[in-house]
Parts: C-alpha cells; structure tokens; sequence
C-alpha cells in the first residue's frame, strides 16, 4: 500500500507541475515519495515499478496535446518506454549508490544521473528539449538563474537535488552532512537569483507584440498578390499604432502573412514604409505555399529586409518545409528566431554568443500548449543574457527580460487585434553558459558513470573478500 501510495503522490505532482496546470512548486517535491522508497527496505522490483507508474502518471498531460495526432503510435510508445526506463535507472541507481557508499555520494547520484539523461534524451529529441523538468519552474525566476551559468540542465539538477535532500532527510536521522550540504547549494542558488534579479538594468526599449487572428485567417486563406498586400495592410497600421504607443520594435506572429516569390516586394512594402515613417524595426512572420516556407523578415527603419528561415520544423505537421541553416543574428545585438527554434539551446546559444541583448520571435501555438511552450524561449533568454519579444497566434504574447520575468503578457484574442507594449530591459549580453555550452551535463555524465563504476568495484571487492573469508574458515 505504501509503494502504491508514494507512487500515487509522485504521479499527481509531476502532472500538476509539468503539464497545463503549471502548479510549479510541486516538481520540486515530486521525487520525494519515489527516493523515500528507495532508501528504505521495499524490494527493488516494487521500487521500480512505483517509479514507472508514477512518470507514466506524470505524462499523462501528454494525452492532451494537441500534437499528439501527430506523432505515429510506435513512436509515441517508444520514447514514452525510453523516458520511463531511464527514469526508473535513475531512481535504482540512487538506491544502488545509498547501500554502497557514503550519504555525500548517495546525495548527487540521483541528480547527476537523471540529469544527464535528460540531456541525452533531448539531445536527439525532434523536439529538443520539450518536457524538461527545468520548465516547471519558469514561474519562479528567482530559481532559475543557474541557468545563466550552467544551462538550463543546472535547474534539473537543482530540482532533483533538493527533492533528494529532502528523501534523505526523512529517510534517514544520522545524514546531517549531506542533508546539510544539499540545503545549502540549494540556499547558494536562491541567493544567487535573489542577487541577479536584483541588478540594475539601465538600457530599456519600448518593444511591442502583435497578433491579429483575423489577419492570420485572412493570410492562410488569400490566394493573390492582392490578398497577401491586404493582410500585410492590416499589420502595418498596427504598426503604426504600436509606434504611436512609443514601440521601437515590433514582432507580428509566425506566419501571420503569406507572400509569394513573384510578389514579395509589393507584400512587404506597406511595413516597409510602416518601418520608414515611424523608425520602428519590425521581426514579419510570413509563410509561403509554393514553394513551402516558413520564415521572418527584420525590416530596418532604413527599408532594408533580412530573411530568416526556421530551422526546426514540427515534426509531422511542417514535414513539407526545407529547414534553414543561417543564423538569426541580425547585428547591433539584436537577432530573430522562430518559434520551435528556441526549443533548441545550441541553435540559440550561437546566436547568443555573438552579442545578442533582443531578440524578436514571431510564433504560433495551439491553445491550451500556450504557456508550456512560450516559458521554452524564455529560458532561452535567462541561458543566452538576452531579452524576448514573442508573438504567437493561438497562444502568448509577451515580452520577457534577461531574468525570466515575464514584463507583459497576453493570451491572444480569438479573432482581430492582440497588442502587448511594454518597456523592455535589454540583457546584458552573453553568459558564462553561452561561453561554455553544456559543460554541467557532460560533468554530470561523467561524475555518474564514475561513481557508477567505483561503487560497482568497491562492492564487487567487498563481496570477494567475504567469499575468500569465508573459504579460508
């Protein structure tokens, strides 16, 4: 009944934090029960078992997607099974580790492992890193300044760390050490963020976000020159309005107007002039059908155009798109990228690297994925010293600064204008993180499969020494 309880429990937090209910505190306890268990006399088949049902139970939100159409059933079962064994590994590990070393070493075996999983899982994901237990906590800023450090995977292990600190508290009355040593690099991490979050931030810019979901149905229904110039009509006096709101930059969604080959000059020059007239750079979601694209134009006060092409299509849905291979960066730190793109920490830290303090993303969702996926680029910014623009049809529309925090938000309308304006802090620049990629993860790896290999030896030595005792008596 206890297994099958702690099982539960774990279940209930890892849905209620991970999925659409962003109850985001519980993914920091959501191990517990499983780590409790494991530390204690339970057989470890029941261990095992517990620790399945309840990331099976945690995923669960999954059958809400509304991509999951999408996803062939073998492919969904079995990145499903790989996610839940490695997970489940993680757990027995930590139980391998507690009853063949010491409680320092039992104190980071669960979070180095599971946090070098999770970076291998996602590293040849499609979707990068979507289902990372980092996102639960976007909303805390204040937790999730690691990631300017270490990456996004430094909130991971902090996660897990603290959930095993905890296990280890409960389980155990003679761990004082490593109980206390894994409250403190917890307590580092929250003075840390305190710190960061507190800095001043002295360079601001009025930025703004448009979504029309009028024009968007208009965009993905016109079929000619002139219906394209009509939808792009429309944002330019929204520009325009945003401009007489003060904005100097302005993002519209991803795909939010069509434009052909043949006619995208004409397309493009009412935000051309909108550009001109008002000195407002402006980040143009366009898509086009013949041939398939899906890409961005930074159009300049000046009337210059750079295009952008998305790098990460969604798989299954824009199967029929040529991904792009430039980069977004567009100079005076300042860059464009496209929705899933931010799901990718080594397609933007590139970017990143190079001096970006703003960055604009036209994107789109689909509802109720709102905020699960917009919270993805904004680790993007916490990672790469960088603040946000995002618009996205069926979904978010927000500005967010270099430390997460979201200045402002909106949920998109179900039909004409959504408009955020906000006063922008830009970031500071490039972060140790940008500097040194995914060093954490790889550390983690390593310090896994070391204490993996020394404890493994260690018994194995043990067991040896016991048996010649026993054959010499």
């Amino acid at each position: 009944m206890i297994t099958l309880l702690a099982a539960v429990l774990s279940g209930i937090m890892f849905y209620l934090s991970q999925g659409y209910d962003h109850v985001w505190v519980l993914v920091w306890f959501a191990p517990v029960p499983l780590l409790w268990l494991a530390y204690g006399n339970t057989r470890i088949w029941q261990v095992i078992g517990a620790s399945a049902i309840a990331l099976l139970g945690g995923t669960g939100y999954i059958l809400q997607s509304p991509y999951l159409h999408l996803i062939p059933p073998l492919v969904f079962a079995s990145v499903l099974a790989v996610d839940t064994g490695l997970f489940c590994v993680a757990v027995g590990f930590a139980r391998f580790v507690q009853r063949r070393s010491s409680p320092l070493l039992t104190l980071f075996a669960f979070p180095a492992c599971w946090t070098v999983f999770e970076f291998l899982i996602e590293l040849q994901s499609p979707n990068g890193t979507y289902g990372s237990l980092a996102y639960s906590t976007m909303s805390a800023p204040v937790l999730i300044q690691g990631a300017s450090l270490f990456g996004m995977y430094a909130v991971t292990f902090l996660i897990c760390l603290f959930a095993n600190t905890l296990a280890m508290a409960l389980r155990f009355k003679r761990n004082t050490a490593a109980v206390g040593l894994g409250l403190t690099i917890c307590a580092v991490n929250l003075v840390f963020g305190i710190v960061r979050l507190a800095h001043p931030q002295p360079d601001v810019l009025r930025v703004a976000g448009i979504v029309d979901e009028t024009a968007v149905a208009d965009a993905w229904r016109a079929k000619t020159v002139s219906a394209d110039l009509a939808v792009a009509e429309t944002y330019a006096r929204e520009v325009r309005a945003a401009a007489r709101e003060g904005a100097r930059f302005v993002v519209t969604p991803e795909g939010g107007m069509v434009s052909t080959p043949a006619g995208q000059s004409t397309t493009v020059a009412p935000l051309v002039a909108a550009a001109r007239d008002t000195g407002v750079q402006i980040i143009a979601g366009f898509h086009s059908e013949a041939p398939a694209a899906d890409f961005a134009l930074a159009i300049t006060p000046d009337g210059r155009t750079q295009r952008y092409d998305k790098r990460h299509p969604v798989p299954g849905l824009e199967h029929d798109l040529t991904p792009g291979h430039a980069s977004g960066w567009l100079g005076d730190g300042r860059a464009e990228e496209i929705c899933k793109d931010m799901d990718f920490p080594d397609t933007i830290r590139s970017d990143a690297a190079k001096g970006a303090h703003l960055m604009g993303v036209p994107a789109g969702d689909m509802g109720i994925d709102g905020w699960q996926h917009g919270i993805m680029s904004v680790m993007r910014g916490v990672e790469g010293g960088f603040s946000i623009v995002r618009a996205a049809n069926d979904g978010l529309v927000f500005a967010s600064d270099a430390q997460g925090r979201l200045l402002a938000l909106k949920q998109d309308a179900p039909a004409g204008l959504t408009m955020i304006v906000a006063d922008l802090p830009l970031g500071p620049g490039p972060t140790l993180y940008t500097r040194i990629g995914n060093v954490f993860p790889w550390l983690c790896g390593i310090f896994a499969l070391a204490l993996a290999l020394g404890t493994g030896l260690l018994a194995w030595r043990r067991r040896s020494a016991g048996l010649l005792r026993s054959l010499e008596n």
